[in-house]
């Protein structure tokens, strides 16, 4: 195999990994042993440093991996950052997301994970600190922590752990947790909800955990070193766990149980799978320490809000029969600063349009759509123009072809003034339904619709119908 087919290999294989948590499936050139290097800094080369390594594709998101002490790596610009937290102009919009979950009798729990800078701080070596300060980045995450309480949410004192990290909280070579710090999380987790009234409004229900078969990880930054430097650290081994009900008597499958009245949402940390192997069982560490079961909706490589997206726009949500609990597993580098998170969750959380009354309403279709190329959606315009100033309007946007994610909806003023809004939802996440506020600035308040027009910024080959409601 060439170098460059060599690099080409492990930068699928890292963005395989990125994606959905899995194991790579390096093995070191015939003849080589990974065991044959004594001195950590014998596998690192200058290039590991190069910002050209990291300019483009699936390595834009290991920049820049650092050595540490006993074989550890980390990213400067993920795992060694100081800076979480809210902005200030957001605020207000979480606390908004809080106050339509709890309208609907719906508790949220955020469990956020700590970066790996934080909580090995300890395998970090001089020289390499890239900017990392770990008293300004933990007062930060302290602080990113109550503007959530302040905000409405549940949210566990995750600093705690951070001041005594367990050993092996996260791989040492890879981005996800281990099930140790999926265990402390979880069980930080559930003596926080217990704490809270919500806790007995929850089924009860027994379960114990056992240890299973051994995870192994070589990791995403493993492969990075590899497609980079040519070089390797092998594969690290953990135990690894598995949740069972208590009462597990066949019988009992053929019993009505009560519906689960709590819902798991999160990354590639949180998700469950069919290969053990790539389990943390976060899930049922969950069970356990709660005694209650729970529906994981949780996905990997769907960024900070996509299974929560999933999950509210999927058959198992009603807002007339919300679940009593929401736990939101959240790594501490999402900020929830997006606009766009929060104009598609609380309509999603409300139920888009089923509860509000339709003002406007189309069905077109196309037989394909080209890059640049325009389709109104709605226009409101002429006789039966809408006089729609000053109100809080929502989109109910379905589209037949589920495989349309990636798109523009740019609505228009009548005082000239335009919002452009992008959609890019995760491959992993559904697509056929988009909700969407309009936009609630200043500029837009006193403003009437003239149009919503949707851009593709993907070219659609295959003939497809749009229907769009405006409701209030």
């Amino acid at each position: 195999m060439t170098p460059k087919s060599m690099k080409h290999y492990f930068l699928l294989a890292i963005g395989s990994l990125i994606a959905a948590g899995a194991h790579g499936a390096y093995a070191a050139p015939q003849g080589e042993r990974a065991d044959e290097c004594k001195d950590l800094q014998c596998l690192i080369c200058p290039q590991l440093s190069a910002p050209e390594e990291y300019a483009e594709g699936n390595m834009k998101a290991l920049k820049q991996i650092v050595p540490g002490r006993d074989r550890w790596l980390f990213r400067s610009e993920v795992d060694l950052t100081n800076d979480f937290g809210i902005p200030p102009a957001v605020q207000p919009e979480f606390a908004r997301l809080m106050r339509a979950f709890a309208s609907h009798g719906t508790q949220v729990a955020v469990a956020v994970q700590p970066t790996r800078g934080l909580m090995h701080r300890a395998q970090l070596q001089p020289g390499q600190m890239h900017g990392f300060d770990y008293a300004r980045a933990s007062a930060n995450l302290r602080r990113f922590l109550q503007q959530m309480r302040d905000g409405g949410a549940i949210v566990p004192d995750i600093m705690t752990l951070v001041e005594q990290p367990p050993k092996d909280f996260f791989f040492r070579r890879d981005h996800h947790w281990t099930p140790i710090g999926a265990e402390a999380v979880a069980r930080l987790t559930a003596d926080t909800i217990r704490q809270h009234p919500v806790y007995a409004q929850l089924p009860r229900k027994g379960y114990t955990t056992e240890q299973s078969l051994t995870l192994y990880k070589d990791g995403t930054l493993n492969l990075g070193l590899a497609a980079i430097c040519g070089n390797h650290f092998g594969y690290q081994f953990v135990p690894g766990y598995r949740t069972i009900p208590e009462d597990n008597d066949a019988a009992l499958l053929f019993e009505d149980q009560p519906d689960p009245e709590i819902v798991l949402v999160g990354t590639s940390n949180s998700a469950a799978r069919e290969d053990e192997t790539k389990q943390f069982n976060f899930d049922g560490f969950l069970k356990q320490y709660l005694g209650s079961d729970l529906i994981n909706y949780a996905l990997p490589g769907a960024g900070q809000d996509g299974s929560l997206l999933e999950y509210l726009l999927s058959s198992n949500y009603s807002p007339d029969k919300a679940p009593k609990l929401i736990i939101w597993e959240l790594p501490a580098n999402y900020r929830l600063d997006g606009e766009l998170t929060y104009r598609q969750l609380i309509p999603a959380v409300n139920g888009g349009c089923k509860a509000r009354q339709t003002q406007l309403e189309t069905r077109v279709e196309r037989p394909a759509m080209g890059l640049n190329d325009r389709l109104e959606l709605l226009s409101n315009a002429g006789a039966q123009r809408r006089d729609l100033k000053g109100r809080d309007a929502v989109l109910d946007i379905r589209i037949s072809d589920p495989n349309i994610k990636n798109f523009y909806i740019i609505t228009y003023y009548d005082n000239g003034t335009r919002d452009k809004v992008w959609f890019r939802r995760e491959a992993i996440v559904t697509g056929g339904q988009y909700y969407l506020e309009l936009s609630r600035a200043a500029e837009f308040r006193d403003a009437n619709l003239l149009s919503v027009l949707l851009e593709p910024t993907q070219v659609v080959e295959q003939p497809f119908q749009i229907e769009t409601k405006l409701c209030l």
